[in-house]
Formats: C-alpha cells, structure tokens, sequence
C-alpha cells in the first residue's frame, strides 16, 4: 500500500510556499492564474522523430495505444478497439487479458479499487484480478459519456467533452448532478485519506482546471493552466500534476478543498504525459517532440529535474508501476515501453 511520509513531505513543502505563489489561485477563470501568457488552447501533442533509441525494454502491440492506466502492478492498454489487462510480465508473455470494447469509449483511467473506462452507455469498472469480467454500470446521461472516474467511497462521477453536467451514480443507479461551465476532456478523482475525496476535471478549449465542489453539490474554483493544458494525473495528498503543452511547463496544483496552483517548472521539449511515481516521490512529464521524459522533485519552490530518458515516439502516456517501473505508450504503432530502474541524479 502507499507509503504516506515521503508524500506528506512533499505535501507540506508544497503547503508552506510563499503567499506570492499561493496568490496565483484565483476563483475566476477571467481573473487568470498566469497574467504573463496568452491562452492558447486547444492543446494537442505535438508530432515525434520518427528516429528513436528509447530506454528498458519494448513491446510491440498491434495498433495505437490511445490511453493508458496503471493499478499497482498491474496495467490497461487501450487501442481503438480492445483494452488490454496485465502486468509487465503478461504483456511481454502476449498473455495480457483482452476485451473487446467500443471504438466510442473515452478517457481511461485508475481508481482506489481497478480501472475505469468511460463508454458512451455505461462505465466499466474492472478489477485487474478479475479483469476478463467488468463490472457495468448504466449510464443515463443525454451526451455519451466520454469521462469518468471512481471515488474510494465508490461514487461514480460521469460526463462527456460536450455536456456541462457531471452525473453522479451510487450503487449503480444516478444520484444526482452537477452543472459546470463546460465540457470535460479528463475527469479524475483526488484521493484524501482524511476527507471526501476531491474530483478535479480539465477543459482543453480554454486550458482550464477545476475541482467538483460535489459534497457541496456545486461547481469549484477554476483556474487557466498556463497556455494549454495537455493532461493530467493525480499524485499523492491531493497532488495534482498538469502539462501546460502550449507554453512547456509542468503545473502542480492541490485540490484538497479548492483546487490551487503551487508551482510551474519549465520543460525542455512539448510536454503531454504526466505522471506521478511513488516510490520516488517524483513528477514525470513526457516531451513529445523530443521523444523524452523528465522526472521532476516537486518538494521545493519550483519543480527540480532529477532525471531524463529516451521514450519510445509519440509517448502520448505514461505510467509508473507500484515498483517504480517507468511505462510509456506510443501512440503511432512503436510499442509499449518498460524502464525498471530510470537513471536519477543524487538528491541535492
């Protein structure tokens, strides 16, 4: 299970920054958490070298990864058409589970519990235990849903890219809604091991990150990430880790009770995958146009590079593995990669 004193350091750290840094979290999008940069919006990842020499080991797959998700140990896979279930040994065996699913299905991501991949009908919830058997649950939303997420107390939060409401489901059956000022790209939730977990989502259009108020049934704080906003992943204690792949910066934020802006570090290259590794208590971007990933320290006053490696091309997303594998995807037919042991420099 995790280990809470490596993060709960970084926590605190990230809780004693300067009021100046603070002061960049603002209630209003129109206020803007970055006055410096034009919004650009609209962020997509930009094109790869077609040469590569990526790090560890590689497998290759049929098809285009799409999306990518890891739980513990084990991974989900996502291509057009089939999402595939197994740890590093299973996909390197070719015996990682196969279901088929929707070409129409959405973002895919991890829980408390397994897996979560939005479909335009139904979420699936699968438990990478049991993976050849995902739990259904019905959806009765008006848009297809194409987000979705599951809180440690087993709510399911559901919404589309073009839908400004959040539906919420308890025991597989709708329990409400919330509004919000426009559609979801990524829908995640935020664990906290003291509260109700948090739900934080973006919107790419306007480059926006916003935490779900749900407990107090009402849209949160909402802030502009940088230029464009790329990605997201959730680390530990209410870390949330952003790509700004517009103005090439990772963005760390909190989102206990608002969602706040800590700290932005530049990135050498056109950041989209983020990360969160645990065991080393690091942030992992990856840059597209450079075929690497950066491994950031995030405990100080600005993200601090501790590390890079040589990614396969198109490394649209990336995981860490609960014994600090580091994974990447490509998401033009070059593989899924594996590096066991990223090199690191000495901690300051």
């Amino acid at each position: 299970m995790k280990s809470q004193s490596g993060s709960a350091l970084i926590l605190s750290s990230l809780l004693a920054l300067s009021a100046t840094a603070l002061a960049a979290c603002q209630p209003e999008v129109g206020v803007g958490a970055d006055p410096e940069t034009a919004v650009k919006g609209n962020a997509t990842p930009a094109a790869s070298p077609a040469k590569a020499d990526p790090d560890g080991t590689v497998v290759d797959l049929k098809g285009d990864i799409t999306d990518l998700a890891a739980f513990d140990d084990s991974l989900a896979v996502r291509t057009k058409d089939e999402l595939l279930i197994g740890s590093q040994k299973d996909f390197e065996e070719k015996k990682a589970t196969s279901l088929d699913i929707s070409a129409e299905c959405g973002d895919l991501s991890s829980s408390e519990s397994g897996f979560v991949l939005a479909c335009p009908d139904k979420v699936l919830l699968i438990d990478p235990a049991s993976a050849d058997s995902p739990q259904e649950v019905h959806m009765e939303e008006d848009s297809p849903v194409t987000a979705a997420t599951q809180l440690s107390s087993g709510e399911i939060f559901a919404t589309s890219a073009d839908s400004t409401t959040i539906g919420i489901y308890k025991d597989g059956k709708r329990d409400g809604d919330i509004e919000v000022e426009a559609g979801s790209d990524q829908l995640l939730a935020v664990p906290n091991s003291s509260a109700d977990d948090g739900v934080v989502r973006i919107h790419r259009e306007d480059s926006t990150i916003q935490n779900v108020d749900w407990t107090n049934d009402r849209a949160g704080g909402r802030l502009r990430v940088g230029q464009g906003v790329g990605s997201i992943a959730v680390g530990d204690n209410g870390v949330v880790l952003a790509s700004d792949t517009e103005g090439g910066r990772l963005a760390v934020y909190t989102s206990d009770d608002v969602v706040r802006l800590h700290q932005y570090g530049n990135v050498e290259g056109t950041p989209w995958g983020v990360t969160w590794d645990e065991k080393r208590n690091l942030a992992w971007v990856s840059a597209t146009d450079t075929n690497k990933a950066h491994a950031f320290e995030i405990a100080k006053g600005v993200p601090e590079l501790r590390g890079d490696l040589s990614t396969v091309p198109d490394a649209q997303n990336i995981a860490m593995l609960g014994d600090g594998t580091f994974v990447a995807a490509s998401a033009t037919g070059h593989g899924l990669q594996f590096v066991d042991a990223p090199h690191l420099k000495k901690e300051s």
